[in-house]
């Protein structure tokens, strides 16, 4: 398989997130840097889907999960928001929960979603390139140990 078409690859699992695209980039042994970047690319394509969806996407999301289980888990996530607003919220939730539901999330919770989709976007290279950067050679070395041989 050519680069670019591995390229490619990371960049749609990416779509799905960076916990899906940082492993098939390390399968296809990409280099960290790429890995990262075509994961961070694939990630952001899909919260700016959600992001100018819009209203369309908010309804949807009321409509499938519905207004009482949202309600439910509102508290404790408006905790979070409030003790971290939207800095914490797309710096550490990119990483953790992953861009689609920190999208979810945010575009539900937050008034001024700009911010937050912008701030989300520079989590999601963070995450995505230190990801690659620690899981990369983590495997390569797993692999090459006396573990599995």
């Amino acid at each position: 398989m050519e680069a670019f078409e591995k390229f490619i690859v990371v960049f749609f699992a990416g779509v799905s997130g960076i916990w899906k695209g940082i492993p098939v980039g390390i399968g296809l042994k990409l280099l960290p840097i790429y890995t990262g970047i075509f994961t961070a690319l694939g990630s952001i394509t899909t919260v700016l889907i959600l992001y100018f969806a819009g209203d369309a996407f908010r309804k949807w999301v009321f409509n499938l999960y519905g207004q009482q289980r949202i309600a439910r888990k509102k508290g404790k996530f408006i905790r979070f928001a409030q003790k971290y607003g939207p800095w914490g919220m797309g710096l550490i939730t990119a990483g953790i929960l992953g861009p689609i539901t920190s999208t979810i999330l945010g575009l539900i919770f937050f008034r001024d979603t700009k911010r937050f989709v912008i701030i989300l976007l520079a989590g999601i290279f963070i995450w995505s390139l230190l990801l690659a950067f620690i899981f990369s050679p983590l495997v390569e070395w797993i692999a090459e140990s006396d573990l599995f041989h």
